[in-house]
């Protein structure tokens, strides 16, 4: 419960802090720049590795590049929503889908070339063992 606690204080931080970042430096952008900062993933990162070991904490790392990879494809697709429709609501909804969709299919992609390459790699192995 604490270490849930830790992550929402950070979090909501971060969030707080990009705000106040944005009024407060006049680049546009820059608040922006701040609402991107990976604090909940570092921590994640950082609890993973200290409760169950490097390999879970790779694996948080592995299925972190899915995710912020997901985050930029939502990010496109939230821009280019509200480009055109100037509907808030339905541009978050329609990033939060394209996030989750994009995660999941470069997560499975990724996943069936490693088995690809896997099963050739072992394939050529035992035809020069021969």
């Amino acid at each position: 419960m604490k270490i849930l606690l830790l992550k929402f204080l950070i979090g909501g931080s971060t969030v707080a802090f990009s705000y106040i970042i944005s009024k407060v430096i006049p680049w546009e952008d820059f608040g922006g720049i701040f609402a991107t900062f990976p604090a909940v993933f570092l921590l994640s990162l950082v609890i993973a590795g200290m409760e169950y070991g490097n390999k879970f904490a790779t694996n948080v790392c592995r299925g972190a590049v899915f995710g912020m990879t997901g985050g930029l494809i939502s990010i496109l697709v939230t821009w280019s929503m509200l480009s055109t429709t100037s509907n808030y609501a339905l541009s978050i909804v329609t990033g939060f889908i394209a996030w989750f969709g994009s995660a999941l299919t470069i997560s499975k992609v990724v996943s069936l070339v490693h088995h690809a390459v896997a099963h050739k790699s072992l394939k050529h192995s035992s035809t020069h063992v021969k």
